[in-house]
């Protein structure tokens, strides 16, 4: 039987990846799908470097390639004009996809990096009103049912409409007395629990952020303030936000696969973590279901 190779020979987890490479779903939704945005805008990210570093490593092999195409070595002795420009361009195609390898393919290691922090920084600003319209709603359904455990007798004189309205009004109370919501600041995980923890899900006591989870994005913070605003090239603010950070000032920044692993494995884990925030009461719920925040450095994608 022969071995058939393409679209029919996906397995269920690399169908849903070329599906969605294909058409994001992120155009054929509004607003408001927070979690699902951040996994897709995660894997984007994630896709597009990878598929930067393979055509790398694709490219290395063009002069090969080209040789074989032409049916000529770039040795020969009866190279025509046009055939040697034509290997030439392609060992100069080679030579610098060598060269990008081998100084570890910095810019694409940051350009997902700043896709990522952004991806983060969307999915605590946009998810933290749903909460709270969640929280308000949640708290205005409960007054009503205590209501009309109350008087059980007048409840039935509530029209649909006016059951709605005392529902809406009580919301409007509610999310007026739970004041307005921070924006996104600081550094770290401060920049973040400061909007998680009035709607409840800030770090729990005994599941504490690690220290150098913590400082690993703030690192990532300052690095990515340093690579969209000055250029690439450390200032103070960025030192002083980030001490821990391995650079000196005026010194140009580039992202290792290093640096990569460990601060999209710190975004990873610290996703992973807010979001289990929501489920963590559930009966049917332990710990063990959320992130190993102590293991937070594998988080990284595999191959990456």
């Amino acid at each position: 039987m022969s071995i058939v190779i393409g679209a029919n020979a996906l397995g269920e987890l690399a169908s849903g990846q070329i599906a969605r490479a294909r058409r994001d779903p992120r155009l054929d939704r509004r607003r408001g799908a927070t979690i699902a945005d951040f996994r897709v805008a995660m894997e984007e990210a994630e896709r597009v470097r990878m598929l930067g570093i393979m055509g790398l490593h694709e490219l290395t092999h063009a002069l090969e390639r080209q040789e074989q195409l032409l049916g000529a070595s770039r040795d020969g002795p009866n190279l025509t004009s046009e055939q040697a420009r034509t290997l030439q361009a392609a060992w100069e195609r080679a030579e610098s996809a060598r060269i990008e390898i081998a100084n570890d393919h910095p810019q694409l290691n940051a350009q997902a990096l700043i896709s990522m922090n952004s991806a983060l920084d969307a999915l605590v600003e946009e998810w933290t009103p749903q909460l709270r319209s969640m929280r308000a709603s949640w708290l205005a359904d409960t007054a009503m049912k205590e209501t009309d455990k109350a008087n059980p007798d007048a409840s039935h004189l509530l029209s649909p409409e006016l059951r709605d309205g005392l529902e809406q009004a009580i919301q409007s109370f509610v999310a007026d007395k739970l004041g307005k919501i921070a924006q996104l600041g600081g550094a770290g995980t401060k920049r973040y629990e400061a909007l998680l923890r009035p709607e409840g899900l800030g770090a729990p006591a005994d599941r504490p952020i690690p220290g150098d989870l913590d400082a690993a994005l703030t690192e990532l913070g300052a690095l990515r303030n340093v690579l969209i605003h000055k250029a690439g090239r450390v200032d103070e603010r960025a030192l002083e936000q980030a001490p821990s950070l391995s650079y000196e000032k005026d010194q140009f920044v580039r992202i290792s696969g290093d640096d990569y692993r460990r601060y999209s494995a710190a975004i990873r884990c610290y996703a992973s973590e807010i979001q289990f925030r929501v489920i963590r009461g559930w009966p049917e719920v332990s710990d063990n279901d959320g992130p190993d925040l102590l293991r937070w450095r594998d988080h990284y994608v595999i191959g990456a």
